[in-house]
């Protein structure tokens, strides 16, 4: 594996390893990661899960692009290339292809988008978001479980197939909001993009349905998944957090939270720690 990036790129890779399955999280700003097929033994596939930004997976002549909370598929027996977004954040699980079933063909998975909108996707997610917080503690829980993963990611896999352009549904623009909250990028030009809406037509959505402007709307609801994460999640910095529900600038998300809750966000963690 090569990595093309500027110089000074801010960069964390982080493994961990359950049983036959290998789970890392990957952090980084805007890069192009490129890796040769595998002669290993072991054929696997990659699942990469967008928590924040964009990830474009180049396949030779095609690509696929998987925003927050989409999962995108490699088969590591076969040349890539991924292109990074600025402030990307991803969850990475490694599964090896003779653990998802013979009936799966791993070859035909390989730059396949498995979209965040579907339950089972997006109970996978959930799976892989809730090993990875609670590591520390699962180092003890039987290897069997990477059964459980296997098949949770095979169950996503079977449910999916590469979407053409005339089954795509479009969601209405604060549905689309709502699901990529975590997105730095998130505006009302790329909702306008995303649904195909022109930017008024996204803008009088959100006043009939929210009484708000899609800015307001996204602000509001980062700050609040933001008040939640402080109150309950110990384990992640401020700036995880700000840059987990979207903030691409942590001294602005301090700004913003005090503003909108008139202490900032070390104390408001504080309090809620203290009652």
């Amino acid at each position: 594996m090569t990595a093309n990036a500027p110089e000074g790129i801010s960069a964390e890779l982080a493994r961990w390893s359950l049983g036959r399955i290998g789970l890392a999280r990957a952090r980084s700003d805007r890069a192009r990661v490129s890796r040769v097929a595998s002669i290993d033994q072991t054929h696997n596939l990659v699942f990469h899960l967008q928590r924040r930004g964009q990830l474009t997976m180049i396949c030779g002549d095609e690509a696929v692009t998987a925003g927050v909370g989409d999962i995108v598929i490699a088969d590591d027996s076969k040349p890539y290339a991924i292109d990074i977004s600025e402030r990307n954040d991803c969850l990475i699980l490694q599964v090896p292809a003779a653990m998802l079933g013979a009936e799966l063909s791993p070859a035909g998975f390989h730059g396949q988008l498995l979209s965040g909108r579907d339950p089972n996707v997006a109970f996978l997610k959930h799976m892989l978001e809730g090993l990875w917080s609670e590591r520390e503690m699962f180092d003890e829980i039987e290897e069997s479980v990477d059964g459980v993963v296997a098949s949770a990611a095979r169950i996503a896999c079977n449910r999916q197939t590469r979407p053409s352009q005339q089954d795509v549904v479009p969601q209405s623009p604060v549905k689309y909001a709502l699901n990529n909250l975590g997105d730095p990028a998130l505006s009302t030009a790329t909702i306008s993009q995303a649904t195909g809406l022109g930017a008024r037509a996204v803008q009088k959505a959100f006043a009939r349905h929210t009484a708000l402007t899609p800015t307001a709307f996204i602000a509001e609801r980062r700050l609040g998944q933001a008040a939640e994460l402080l109150a309950h999640d110990r384990n992640q910095s401020i700036t995880d957090i700000a840059f987990e529900v979207g903030f691409s600038d942590s001294a602005f998300f301090s700004r913003c939270f005090r503003r909108r809750f008139g202490v900032p966000p070390s104390q408001w963690r504080g309090k809620i720690a203290a009652n």
